[in-house]
């Protein structure tokens, strides 16, 4: 272990999520040398101690309070170590109808208010979440979600067919529905026209069960390899959102791997239009009409979907790779530590103590934690039950 080098831990909880949050940014931090990120994914009793002896910062993701999480957090600020909150969804603002927010505790809302209380800090993604998370948080940074690296631009992937391709995840149905009966009528349109037409969905079976035309197929969730091998055969891609309080936070990623991968965009006016340049990077919609004359014209005309593609990949080629704004990282973390004291002084420790109750052994022992993190509620429990549920579902994008 350097001792000259700032030492950052990051407590790695989502599997989709941590690609943007923690590995790209730990790699290149890792390359410049002024700090060493270590990410771990179990909080053992090894992995304490190694975080009571060495850890300047610890960084936890999108971990709800629970007590077991109250106590370390509190036996590493006493010792001087900064807890930060990394956050990339509104997770105060679940929309009721979602899978996720069915498979949240009842008090799931509440326990993330407690763990960004509890830190000393807060890192997300979008100015818009920033915006949400400084009502309840005074120290809270953007650091923005950027792509690895960019893949071999191919023309047309399919001779003689197009494919539309859709990652829904499976939490987007709702978002669909913005276009569902414009995305049918279109295709029957196109089709009649003589247009080849393919569509792909990724990880809703009842997206794809809800599409008219025959001609579709249907993958389940796939690693982040695998997703992006397979949209790089995709035309079009298509990113719906639905116009609500929890959308407004999300990110621009879904268009950085369409650009990444060659893909022409056709995206949701809403959140995207901070980054889509319509009629240049992409093209955007405020409704289904929009979205039809938008899909229709990218079917059209091959010299658009393509054109369209290799802007909006030159655009993050140029200004959204993740190597360009690393320094901002850098320069964030180096900041938190500089002013270590500072941020220590505004622990909130009442929460801590609400939470902590009057239970005994407040502070675990340096090397001996009880349980790991991971498990700090019984294998029945709503809490448990979500967290492994959550951990293999990830993010909400």
């Amino acid at each position: 272990m350097n001792k000259d080098k700032i030492q950052i831990y990051q407590f790695a909880t989502n599997p989709v999520c941590s690609p943007y949050r923690f590995d790209f940014p730990r790699e290149q931090l890792n390359r410049r040398g002024n700090v060493q990120v270590t990410k771990f994914t179990k909080l053992d009793a090894a992995v304490y101690a190694e975080l009571v002896e060495y850890a300047d910062m610890l960084i936890i993701q999108r971990l709800p309070m629970s007590p077991r999480l109250a106590q370390v957090c509190s036996a590493l600020n006493s010792r001087g170590k900064l807890i930060i909150f990394e956050i990339d969804d509104d997770l105060l603002h679940l929309r009721p109808e979602s899978r996720y927010a069915k498979q949240a505790p009842p008090d799931y809302r509440q326990r993330i208010e407690q763990s960004l209380l509890a830190s000393q800090a807060v890192q997300c993604s979008t100015q818009a979440l920033a915006n949400v998370i400084s009502q309840i948080h005074p120290e809270v940074v953007v650091l923005e979600n950027q792509f690895d690296k960019l893949f071999p631009y191919n023309s047309r992937k399919k001779d003689g067919g197009i494919i539309i391709g859709y990652a829904a995840g499976e939490d987007h149905f709702l978002d669909w529905l913005t276009i569902k009966d414009a995305y049918n009528t279109t295709i029957v349109q196109l089709e009649l026209e003589g247009f080849q037409v393919e569509s792909w969905i990724i990880g809703d079976k009842a997206i794809f069960e809800s599409i008219a035309s025959k001609n579709k197929r249907y993958f389940p969730l796939l690693q982040r390899s695998e997703y992006l091998q397979l949209l790089q055969q995709v035309d079009i891609s298509l990113i719906p959102l639905a116009d609500i309080p929890f959308n407004r936070s999300k990110s621009d990623v879904k268009f950085l791997e369409s650009a990444g991968c060659g893909a022409a965009v056709l995206a949701s006016k809403f959140v995207y239009s901070n980054s889509v340049k319509n009629g240049e990077t992409g093209i955007l919609f405020s409704n289904a009409d929009e979205f039809a004359n938008g899909l229709t014209e990218l079917v059209r005309s091959q010299e658009l979907t393509e054109r369209l593609s290799r802007n909006a990949q030159r655009y993050v080629s140029e200004n959204r790779l993740i190597e360009q704004h690393v320094e901002k990282w850098e320069d964030t973390y180096l900041s938190w530590v500089s002013n270590r004291d500072k941020l220590l002084r505004n622990i909130r420790k009442s929460i801590v103590n609400v939470i902590l109750g009057r239970a005994r052994n407040l502070f675990m022992a340096p090397s001996q934690p009880k349980h790991c993190l991971c498990k700090y509620a019984s294998k029945s429990s709503e809490s448990e039950k979500f967290l492994q549920y959550s951990s293999t579902r990830g993010c909400i994008n």
